[in-house]
């Protein structure tokens, strides 16, 4: 196994958690939603803020490192469409985990405080959730195609 074959290996990996986390919460915040589960919602809103830090920053932070090294490795061009649109994604997650989903879930906590499940800005909060981190995940998505495909190249 080559340094370029591992770094591939930890770039996918660390990918696979991200996109799979990312979907997984959704599923769980669907479900919770769909039945009502007031708790639960609860606990996915206040368990959001740590799987961000504890697993979501770390993976697009060694999906990033490891994929510039291999591309220094693999002596690509940096300015090839795939891989900027690579870094579209990191730029997009990294934003939206800083700025957006730590105020979107105490929006959502505070929210479920003040008026719970099916107050105004509970609604709000968690319309707004779906939303963005739809949008997310159909970027991230797209990149993947793009790692896959390269376009341009």
């Amino acid at each position: 196994m080559t340094l370029a074959d591992t770094l591939k290996l930890v770039h996918i990996i660390s990918v696979s958690v991200w996109i799979g986390g990312e979907i997984m919460l959704g599923i769980l915040f669907e479900r919770a939603q769909r039945s009502r589960d007031e708790g639960t919602l609860r606990g996915l809103l206040s368990q959001g803020g740590f799987v961000g830090k504890a697993v979501f920053n770390p993976a697009g932070i060694i999906t990033l490192a490891a994929g510039i090294w291999l591309g220094i490795e693999g002596d690509y061009d940096f300015g090839e469409a795939w891989i900027s649109m690579g870094f579209v994604g990191i730029a997009v997650g990294a934003i939206l985990g800083m700025a957006f989903y730590p105020r979107v879930f105490n929006r959502g906590l505070a929210g479920i405080e003040a008026g719970g499940i099916d107050g105004s800005e509970t609604r709000a909060s968690l319309k707004l959730l779906r939303l963005v981190s739809t949008i997310e995940l159909l970027v991230l998505l797209v990149v993947v195609w793009a790692m896959v495909f390269k376009p341009g190249a």
